[in-house]
C-alpha cells in the first residue's frame, strides 16, 4: 500500500467525520423546525413540514452511510466504497433540492403567514365543529402558541383584537365575548417567577400601548422565525455540500487504488 493511499484513507476518515457530524445536525435542525413549526403550521399551511422532514431523512440517511464509507475505507472493499460514492451523490442532490426549497419556503410562507393570521384572528375563539364541542379550533391554538412563544399579539399590533379594527370578528361579537378593547390573555407579559399569565390580563389592553401586553405583531415575529430557519435549513442544505463532494472523490480514488 503506498504512502499516498494511506493519506488519502486518512483524508476519507477525517472527511467523513466531519459529514457524519453534519448528518447529525441536518437531522437535529431538521427535527427542531418540524416541532416548533407543529404549534402553527396551520396559520402557514403545512409549509415547514416538507423541508423539515427531507433534512431528517437526509441527516439520519447521512449519519449511517457514514459508517459505510469509513468501513469501506479501512478495509478497501471496491463494493462498499462504490455503494458509498453513489448513496452520497444521491444525497448531494437531494440536499440541492432541500436547500432551494427552504429559500423558497420563506418566501411562500410569509405569504400564507399574513393569510392565517388574518384568517386565525377572524375566527379566534370559535369552536371546532369537527371536534368535541367547546375545543379550541386549531386557529385559536395557533394564535395563542404564536402569541406566547413568539411574544407578540395580533397581526400588526395589540390594536387589531379592538372592535375599532373589526379584525377578529368573532372576539369582538356578542358570541364570541362582546370584547371592545380585550386582548386574549395569551398575549399579556408573564410576571417574572410565574410560569403563566393572569386570567382576565388582557382586559382593555388592545390599545397599542398597554404594558401589561406585547405590542409587536406577529407577523414580524413570524416573518423573522420564518427567514431565520429558512436561512439555517437553506445554509445545511448546501453549505454542506463542499465536504460530502471531498468524501465522494476520495471513495473513488480509493477505489481505484484498490483494483490494483
Amino acid at each position: 500500500m503506498g504512502f499516498g493511499t494511506n493519506i488519502m484513507k486518512s483524508l476519507m476518515f477525517i472527511f467523513n467525520g466531519i459529514v457524519w457530524v453534519l448528518g447529525l445536525v441536518l437531522f437535529v435542525v431538521g427535527i427542531v423546525v418540524l416541532i416548533e413549526g407543529e404549534n402553527w403550521n396551520d396559520i402557514i399551511d403545512n409549509k415547514t413540514v416538507p423541508v423539515s422532514v427531507l433534512l431528517i431523512v437526509v441527516g439520519l440517511v447521512i449519519a449511517i452511510v457514514g459508517f459505510l464509507g469509513c468501513f469501506g475505507a479501512m478495509k478497501q472493499n471496491t463494493s462498499m466504497l462504490l455503494i458509498y460514492a453513489v448513496i452520497l451523490g444521491v444525497i448531494i442532490l437531494v440536499q440541492l433540492v432541500a436547500g432551494i426549497l427552504a429559500f423558497i419556503f420563506s418566501d411562500e410562507a410569509q405569504d400564507y403567514l399574513q393569510e392565517g393570521l388574518t384568517k386565525g384572528l377572524e375566527d379566534y375563539g370559535k369552536s371546532d365543529n369537527t371536534l368535541v364541542d367547546d375545543e379550541e379550533s386549531v386557529w385559536t391554538t395557533g394564535i395563542d402558541w404564536m402569541q406566547e412563544n413568539m411574544e407578540c399579539c395580533g397581526i400588526e399590533g395589540a390594536q387589531d383584537w379592538s372592535r375599532n379594527s373589526n379584525l377578529a370578528t368573532w372576539w369582538i361579537s356578542t358570541t364570541g365575548g362582546d370584547h371592545i378593547v380585550d386582548t386574549p390573555d395569551s398575549c399579556c407579559r408573564i410576571a417574572d417567577g410565574a410560569d403563566t399569565w393572569t386570567d382576565g390580563c388582557g382586559t382593555g389592553a388592545a390599545t397599542g400601548i398597554a404594558p401589561t401586553v406585547y405590542n409587536t405583531g406577529c407577523y414580524q415575529e413570524g416573518k423573522d422565525w420564518i427567514k431565520t430557519y429558512s436561512m439555517i435549513m437553506g445554509i445545511c442544505g448546501i453549505g454542506f455540500l463542499f465536504f460530502e463532494f471531498i468524501c465522494v472523490f476520495l471513495a473513488f480514488f480509493l477505489r481505484k487504488r484498490a483494483q490494483y
